[in-house]
């Protein structure tokens, strides 16, 4: 097959299929097949399809397993990668076109990501949210067809005020246990050192940006910019006694984060209150009961609120809370790593929406040296 050309077969990887799982059902939908069958000098159709203009955006990225096909042109950007990783990591679209699979896909990011970006894609993909934008012509498009709230199993979220944002609630795109499974699948192929560390890095699902913020700041090793403490579950489920089932009308409650000392013997739950997700109409409210079951049962709960994870000052506040109350021997750290946290901090308190956002030739330099310099000294890629 020609490798040079957008068809059939093709591959999308990196920030395009990036793209194209951000994207709800609903937008893809409403976008017509790209030109994939008809001659098509220069690429002039394909640049001018909806998909393109309103969803992918340019260069699509796209894999190949031909070293003299390497490219970085404005159209199509092509990735060399071994034949053999592509075998049950490719999907159909509803677009003529191949997906590469979830982890694959991060797979191909690693390489245009800085690596705490790697690790927030990978909550993101692991997790029950994601960030998308619509563009005005293709929202206009969906009000057009009735389609705006079009059950697809994704929904937007509100802010208090009623205005739609940029999160979005939806199933996971793949699991924790799946990234574990390719990192090992992928061992001794370039990259692999690196991808292995990022999913190391995440801690399990989780059902917003700030749930993935504050569990990063937890569990990422000092080194990091984290504080290295991983006994703690994301998204717990707590079983209700009949009492407290009264209060929330429901048998179970899920916990955003359980904090467990070191020696499991005692717990601490941790809510978190971020603006879009937990305070739209009727959750505060909601959250508030649930909080008043779990008491109701002995159990210890703190809201969290953005502000307390944002400031380092109220941040410090929480873990010594949770020191004194657990006996968590959080560590001092060292200057090197008070670095590492900040650095931490810019990036997931930065704008996470941009992820798929292209990187300009400088950005891209940037971030090659930085995960280059984060590979442990030894390793010897191959391709």
């Amino acid at each position: 097959m020609p490798t040079d050309s957008f068809n059939e077969h093709s591959v999308v990887c990196d920030k395009t299929a990036f793209k194209y799982y951000r994207t709800p059902p609903r937008y893809l939908g409403a976008c017509p097949a790209p030109p994939l069958f008809e001659p098509d000098p220069r690429y002039r159709k394909l640049r001018t399809a909806p998909l393109i203009t309103e969803v992918l955006g340019l260069p699509l990225h796209v894999l190949t397993d031909d070293v003299k096909k390497r490219s970085h042109g404005e159209t199509l950007r092509f990735h060399v990668i071994d034949p053999e990783l592509r075998l049950g990591h490719t999907r159909e679209t509803v677009h003529g076109f191949r997906l590469a699979s979830p982890e694959l896909t991060l797979f191909t990011l690693s390489r245009t990501l800085t690596f705490n970006q790697l690790v927030m894609a990978m909550y993101e993909m692991c997790g029950r949210f994601t960030l998308y934008e619509p563009t005005q012509r293709l929202e206009a498009e969906l009000v057009m067809r009735n389609a705006s709230e079009l059950f697809d199993g994704w929904s937007r979220v509100v802010s208090e005020s009623g205005k739609p944002t940029s999160l979005w609630s939806r199933p996971p795109l793949v699991s924790l246990a799946e990234l574990k499974d390719f990192a090992s699948e992928i061992e001794g192929t370039r990259g692999a050192r690196l991808f292995s560390r990022a999913v190391d890095c995440v801690s399990g699902m989780t059902a917003s940006p700030l749930e993935a913020q504050l569990s990063m700041l937890l569990w990422m090793s000092p080194n990091l910019g984290g504080w290295g403490y991983r006994n703690i579950q994301n998204n717990c489920h707590i079983k209700l006694s009949k009492s407290a089932g009264l209060l929330t009308d429901m048998h179970s409650a899920e916990v955003d984060l359980r904090v467990l000392s070191p020696d499991g013997t005692q717990e601490w739950m941790l809510e978190c209150q971020g603006k879009a997700i937990h305070d739209r109409v009727g959750a505060g409210t909601r959250d508030a009961l649930r909080a008043t079951a779990l008491q109701s049962m002995g159990l210890n709960v703190t809201m969290v609120t953005s502000s307390q994870i944002h400031d380092q000052d109220k941040f410090a506040v929480l873990l010594d809370m949770l020191s004194g109350k657990l006996g968590i021997p959080f560590p001092d750290k060292t200057g090197r790593q008070i670095i590492a946290e900040n650095n931490l901090r810019a990036d997931i308190f930065g704008d996470w929406l941009a992820l798929s956002n292209e990187p300009t030739p400088a950005e891209l330099k940037a971030r090659r040296l930085n995960n280059r310099a984060r590979r442990e000294h030894g390793q010897a890629p191959k391709r």
